[in-house]
């Protein structure tokens, strides 16, 4: 994703529009257009440092270039909302803050902004995926471990830093895993669970192991080093996170454990344990007991998304596609995640034989599923376009080809 594009899509999600940010920044709204459309502005560090404090972000995901990166205060962004803080812009047009002193007291204050920015990195990889984010993320780590090694704090704080550090290794996991960079996500969810485990905390070892499951899934491949799927590992996995996760657990973790077990059983070719392991994840998804954090995102859509990609796995194709059609259906609320699940049920399809009818989805919702800012999306979506390429005397694949060349 490019530099216009990122200042576009969080531009957006401030309600702003072009002669807005234009205002903050001191350009016209043909100059803001021009800058969206990557034009040689974005080049210049000193506007991108007006556009990153006018939106209220890091320079770090705007500049993700520049070594001026490395720059970026860290504390500012842990005191500062990424996406919404009413005086974040005020703080960085007034200059850069004091980064923590090495040995210096650690607070609750201090572990509540860690928690903080640790939701932002969130939020800003649904907006821009996890290629921009995986430099800012990387820095946050090393900062929280900065704290956690030289840092004085009492017994809760200490373990409440612990937990936190664990969630920030997590998120950087996760948005290396989403920029492709998987052999970097294995490793920050393996000190991910050393860290949650060190502190005692069940559910944030849970959300570490639950992630690193998914690696064992997909062929991994990096330069010219190969790295088949591990279903049966997976399996492994997630039974431990639903080992970690079982004490105080809410129905949202223990459900979204199971279904990605669901997912291995499917994966390794067991139906039977399958089918088992989603009627579990039903029965947990509508309980009510323990707690769920803020990092367990599952509505219902989510929940049928799931099941139906367990289904794929296992090549039952018209119960996948049944699930992820429930799935798009209920997604009126979440156009990012309602495209990546038309992109699953048009790989069911194809899967399934009925080329056509796959390539046919993927054109009518070429323009949303081609705007998910992520790299792992895209190489999904290469691979479909090499699966169907056989069939390129078929209309609908030709048009459907046809589209991603124009787009290239």
């Amino acid at each position: 994703m490019t530099t216009g594009e990122v200042i576009r899509r969080i531009r957006k999600s401030h309600d702003m529009n072009q002669i807005d940010l234009g205002k903050l920044i001191g350009f016209s709204q043909a100059a803001v257009s021009a800058l969206e459309h990557d034009g040689p502005a974005t080049h210049d560090l000193r506007v991108l440092r007006l556009v990153a404090r006018a939106l209220e972000v890091p320079l770090a995901i705007l500049a993700v270039e520049s070594d001026e990166e490395a720059e970026v205060d860290r504390r500012q962004f842990f005191k500062t909302s990424a996406l919404g803080s009413a005086g974040a812009a005020m703080m960085a047009a007034a200059g850069p803050v004091a980064a923590a002193t090495p040995g210096g007291t650690v607070g609750a204050s201090d572990v509540a902004a860690i928690q903080n920015s640790i939701n932002e990195i969130h939020k800003l990889d649904l907006l821009v995926g996890g290629d921009r984010l995986c430099h800012l993320a990387a820095g946050q780590v090393r900062y929280v471990q900065q704290l956690l090694d030289d840092g004085r704090y009492n017994e809760d704080v200490g373990k409440a830093l612990a937990s936190a550090t664990a969630e920030m290794m997590t998120a950087a996991g996760w948005v290396h895993y989403d920029a492709g960079r998987r052999t970097q996500a294995r490793r920050y969810y393996a000190d991910a669970a050393q860290a949650a485990a060190a502190a005692g905390d069940g559910i944030a070892t849970s959300h570490a192991l639950l992630n690193a499951s998914i690696l064992d899934l997909e062929t991994d491949v990096e330069g010219r080093v190969g790295r088949q799927p591990r279903p049966q590992d997976s399996v492994h996995m997630t039974q431990a996170a639903q080992d970690a996760a079982r004490r105080n657990g809410g129905p949202k973790v223990r459900a979204l454990a199971i279904l990605r077990e669901a997912q291995a059983h499917g994966a390794a070719s067991d139906p039977t344990a399958m089918g088992k392991a989603i009627g579990r994840a039903h029965r947990a998804y509508e309980s009510a007991r323990g707690y769920d954090p803020d990092w367990v995102w599952l509505p219902e859509p989510e929940v049928n998304s799931l099941t139906g990609i367990s289904y794929m796995g296992a090549g039952n194709y018209q119960q996948a596609a049944f699930y992820l059609q429930a799935a798009v259906d209920g997604a009126a609320a979440w156009p990012r995640e309602r495209s990546i699940w038309q992109l699953e049920l048009a790989h069911s399809y194809i899967k399934a034989g009925e080329i056509a009818d796959g390539c046919s989805l993927l054109t009518q919702n070429f323009t949303s599923i081609g705007s998910v800012g992520s790299a792992r999306l895209r190489r999904k979506l290469d691979a479909i376009s090499a699966a169907v390429l056989p069939h390129r005397t078929v209309p609908e694949v030709r048009e459907f080809l046809g589209l991603r060349l124009e787009r290239a």
